[in-house]
């Protein structure tokens, strides 16, 4: 009967751990934080206000702060990554406007909800601390619709005009405190309306412009370690790692390309 902790990072009151079980289960037993756990295999049977549910892999478990709750893991095991959240601090990144009284709740137990489970999987992968915060931010989003408590209504966000602001900046170091800015809205607020209406949450969004803007330099000829440098990736392997994923091929192989079928 084991559990073994592969991982742990502790952030911004966050707790994220990835975990192995086999033969093994929690007693009875609770939590002051919130607690969601990203199943990657194996089947958990959880126990939680005298229900009982079975968990598979690519299923989310999620519960309120102070919930009693126990599990055991069938079988082989289970893998799983687990997510602490400090209540506190999802209440005023939720609440904004500080109008809700006590902390929000949210639907407990099993949830299957592709969007929800690869937050916890993105939260768990980001290593540095800016992709970690917009990731969190993204998780924060997702767990909003599963509340079970009225929340306040938020400000609508000029995504247009964010947008043009973006188109306008490709070569100025903005943060998603700019962009907050611009918007006139929170962290939280601009990450879950902008990925609402546009599948992205602002950063990653403005990443993409960069990269169109960086095949439009290369079809005009311009070297690739020249446009690393003005477009503010941190290098030219930085600049290719994120023009593959979206083109295929390297930025150095693209213009080669394009040269060939004479479109430069």
């Amino acid at each position: 009967m084991t559990l073994v902790m592969e991982n742990l990072t502790r952030f911004e009151r966050i707790e994220c751990s990835k975990v192995n079980a086999s033969g093994a289960l929690y007693p009875k037993h609770t939590h002051e934080e919130y607690v969601l756990s990203a199943n990657l295999s194996g089947v958990e049977r959880i126990w939680f206000n005298g229900r009982q549910q079975a968990v598979s892999a690519g299923e989310v478990t999620l519960y309120n702060p102070m919930t009693v709750q126990a599990s055991e893991f069938c079988g082989e095991g289970a893998q799983f990554i687990s997510v602490h959240l400090d209540g506190q601090q999802v209440h005023s990144i939720l609440d904004q406007t500080a109008s809700a009284n006590g902390l929000p709740t949210f639907q407990e137990g099993v949830i299957r909800d592709g969007a929800l489970y690869r937050s916890i999987l993105d939260l768990h992968d980001q290593l540095d601390a800016n992709g970690r915060g917009e990731a969190l931010l993204v998780l924060f989003s997702e767990l909003a619709r599963f509340r079970t408590t009225p929340a306040t209504a938020d400000e609508p966000l000029r995504v247009a005009q964010l947008i043009s602001f973006m188109k306008a900046n490709l070569y100025e170091a903005i943060e998603l405190e700019d962009l907050c800015a611009e918007a006139n809205l929170s962290r939280f607020h601009l990450v879950r309306s902008f990925k609402t209406l546009k599948n992205l949450p602002p950063m990653q969004y403005f990443k993409q412009l960069r990269l169109i803007e960086a095949r439009r330099r290369l079809r005009l000829g311009d070297a690739p370690a020249r446009i690393a440098v003005d477009l503010g990736f941190f290098d030219q392997a930085h600049l290719s790692n994120a023009f593959r994923k979206v083109m295929g091929v390297s930025p150095s192989s693209y213009s080669s390309m394009i040269g060939v079928v004479g479109l430069r």
